[in-house]
């Protein structure tokens, strides 16, 4: 029997396989390893003439007891409205891809008007 290396109680570790669906890992190391040689953002989307930056990425990290963990995370940044700069997690790409288009035209909605 192999040990592995389990990580704190608080949190659990995760890396994409080939199809970019989540795999939970119990080192640490091969975790961050894993996190530092590979892309983490998914889309980012630039709004030049307001300034506001939409930001699609993987997080691979979430609270043990989290059922469906939020290992992905939209971030909005550049809002006037501090309050508005929110983020918004999701336990899969797909889900995250979603909400990134849907707060893209929420935005350009808001910024012309239509």
């Amino acid at each position: 029997m192999t040990s592995r290396s389990v990580p704190p109680k608080g949190e659990r570790f995760y890396v994409l396989d080939a199809k970019n669906r989540p795999v939970e890992v119990f080192d640490r190391s091969e975790w961050s390893r894993w996190m530092a040689e590979n892309e983490l953002v998914f889309r980012r989307t630039l709004l030049e003439e307001s300034g506001v930056t939409v930001t699609t990425r993987f997080r691979g990290v979430a609270d043990a007891g989290a059922a469906e963990p939020a290992l992905f995370v939209t971030r909005v940044a550049g809002m006037e409205v501090h309050h508005d700069n929110e983020s918004y997690g999701a336990s899969t790409l797909e889900a995250a891809l979603t909400r990134h288009e849907r707060i893209v035209r929420k935005i350009l909605k808001s910024l012309t008007g239509r």
